[in-house]
């Protein structure tokens, strides 16, 4: 009895060892396969954590998992460093945003809904629900925008062993409106309107200002508007090129669009001089912070992804633009402990069988056969 407790004890001992979680890197994330495609197309990756380790407990999973990011793709086609991280609430303390911030992220979310006091880093907040089926909802799209100004939805390609399909209705409803496809990252980099270089009674020359903040360098979004005038004509005047937009146009690049007489939205790269003209006089021309096009910011977010072609392959075709939260797949890390158990089985093995011989041989012997 006593050796077969000690065999059990020893069979059972990988069960408590400690530190068995381990990770495998995400063989779709390489710029060679799936997150080359996704890159290219606009998408942003962030980062989520580490397999069985909490960012409250142990901040260094947020050095870690960048670590694991940059080692297999860039974070966005506007720059290599990540700079989202997926945060929920009960996580966001100062201590940690603090240590975001001196890893290189500016942003946070989106299960924070607000951060109060000082706050270093951009946090985005949930807003207008999911892309599963059946729980998605135009309703709550349109709620999210009114209330924050943004759409950001999120996305699980997979809860536990369910695999999650997406709405198809709302995903083609969201596809046919005058969104903004864009990211975390794209739209905090855009945020830095141009500034006035030049002005006379007839026009104003704006030049593109640098992202500020640690962000990408991407270009800016100004929205421009003049009052008792009529916009007559936008053009670059360094030699460079700057389009006209149309509504069609719902991807972040370098253009102008004339809203109407008096209004127009202007994105500019740094250094770039754009020169607006009108007719009238006027007595008045305001610079602002815009949006691409002038077109409400929509957000698509995979959480907590570990397998990037599960979760993006059922939007290969769509105009949605993604940020996903990475962290690696869960493994089962070799240790030296499996060595030393095979090692104990063979010196306990024998010992073990000899003793369950003599106890046999006794149980059988008589007196009689002496």
């Amino acid at each position: 009895m006593r050796a077969a407790i000690f065999m059990l004890g020893v069979l059972l001992l990988p069960l408590a060892a400690p530190g068995a979680v381990a990770w495998r890197a995400d063989g779709w994330l390489t710029q060679e396969v799936v997150g080359g495609e996704r890159l290219t197309l606009g998408d942003e990756f962030g980062c989520h954590g580490m397999p069985g380790k909490n960012v409250a407990d142990n901040r260094s999973v947020i050095s870690e998992c960048k670590m694991y990011l940059t080692s297999q793709i860039n974070a966005s086609k506007w720059g290599a460093e990540p700079l989202s991280f997926g945060l929920q609430e009960t996580d966001s303390d100062s201590p940690t945003r603090d240590l975001l911030m001196a890893e290189g992220f500016r942003i946070v979310g989106d299960q924070i809904p607000s951060i109060t006091g000082q706050n270093p880093n951009w946090a985005i907040e949930r807003s207008g629900g999911s892309l599963e089926q059946n729980v998605a909802s135009i309703s709550a799209i349109e709620q999210g925008i009114e209330s924050n100004g943004y759409a950001n939805l999120y996305w699980e390609a997979q809860i536990e062993d369910l695999n999650v399909r997406r709405d198809k209705d709302v995903l083609t409803w969201i596809e046919s409106q005058d969104y903004w496809f864009t990211t975390w990252g794209e739209w905090f980099s855009s945020t830095h309107p141009a500034s006035e270089f030049e002005r006379t009674n007839q026009s104003i020359t704006l030049k593109g200002t640098a992202t500020s903040n640690g962000g990408w360098g991407v270009p800016g979004n100004t929205f421009l508007s003049i009052t008792g005038g009529q916009i007559t004509d936008i053009s670059r005047i360094d030699g460079g090129v700057l389009d006209e937009l149309t509504i069609e146009d719902n991807h972040l690049k370098e253009g102008f669009r004339i809203l109407d007489q008096s209004n127009a939205t202007l994105t500019i790269p740094e250094g770039a001089l754009v020169l607006i003209t009108w007719a009238g006089d006027i007595a008045e021309v305001q610079i602002e912070q815009g949006t691409f096009n002038n077109f409400t910011p929509f957000m698509a977010v995979g959480h907590h992804t570990t397998d990037l072609f599960e979760w993006s392959s059922p939007f290969q075709d769509s105009p949605l633009r993604f940020t996903w939260l990475i962290e690696p797949q869960p493994d089962i890390e070799p240790t030296w402990i499996l060595p030393m158990l095979a090692v104990l089985i063979i010196l306990v093995a024998p010992v073990a069988i000899r003793y369950t011989l003599n106890h046999d041989r006794e149980m059988h012997y008589s007196p009689e056969e002496e």
